[in-house]
């Protein structure tokens, strides 16, 4: 168990409100949300959701795991109904071919990402945005991942950080590049080691190399951020005259 984490470049407090405010054309929003759904409400939660959506949960063979499907679909469908003012159970996604969702036709992006007990939505009226969150406690072979799938530069900054720093600087690095990713719509397995950065905790988020190219890193934006429930987070976009707002989704 890690002691108090370091600071990373966004220490924003997580806001709470029952609806979205008004979205700017420069801002992201990332909300947090938990994956519990308040007690006795799961029928309402589920009503929002799709027939393809509520298909889906009844497939988890275990409840908690239906919990979290469905309390992270509906947070998202509310919240995106919340910013388009339209019912959150009307709304009709397109998938891409990696699983991305969107809205066509709608002005908004959005991404969707969650771990354990924590869900995080990020949205924006910008451009693709992808979003990440990890426990930093999650227990994993953190050398052997590097090894595999992080840059050489990457694996070897992380094994010199101290031992109680690796498992944050780990996180740091993989909740960057997932948000990368997710935003260029690159899979994890051709792309993690296309995207370098740093990774010592209390250090901003630094996007150093593209395809071992310095130079288109330059227009992009990547913030790293504490999350409830002893989680790392962060959010990419290409795009650097971007503010990032963080609110806490009141579900109750």
């Amino acid at each position: 168990m890690l002691g108090r984490m370091a600071s990373v470049e966004s220490s924003q407090p997580w806001v709470p409100r029952a609806s979205p405010p008004e979205l700017r054309a420069d801002e992201i929003h990332v909300w947090h949300f938990p994956l519990i759904l308040p007690s006795g409400r799961e029928a309402d939660w589920r009503a929002v959701l799709s027939a393809m959506e509520r298909e889906r949960s009844d497939k988890f063979a275990f409840p908690h795991l239906r919990e979290r499907y469905v309390a992270a679909h509906a947070s998202m469908r509310r919240l995106l109904g919340g910013y388009l003012r339209v019912d959150p159970a009307s709304l009709a996604f397109d998938i891409a071919e990696r699983g991305k969702p969107s809205l066509p036709g709608r002005p908004l992006h959005f991404n969707l990402s969650h771990t354990s007990d924590h869900g995080l939505l990020a949205v924006t009226r910008v451009g693709e945005v992808g979003v990440d969150i990890e426990s930093v406690d999650r227990k994993l072979d953190r050398a052997g991942i590097a090894e595999r799938f992080f840059s050489r530069a990457e694996a070897d900054e992380l094994a010199s950080l101290p031992a109680e720093l690796q498992p944050e600087g780990f996180c740091n690095l993989w909740t960057r590049k997932e948000a990368w990713l997710k935003a260029t719509g690159v899979g994890i397995s051709e792309g993690l080691d296309k995207v370098e950065f740093n990774c010592r905790p209390g250090e901003p988020a630094r996007l150093l190399r593209i395809d071992g190219d310095p130079g288109k890193a330059a227009n992009w934006r990547v913030e790293s951020f504490h999350a409830p429930g002893g989680c790392l987070g962060a959010v990419a976009i290409q795009a650097t005259a971007v503010r990032v707002s963080h609110f806490a989704f009141v579900t109750a």
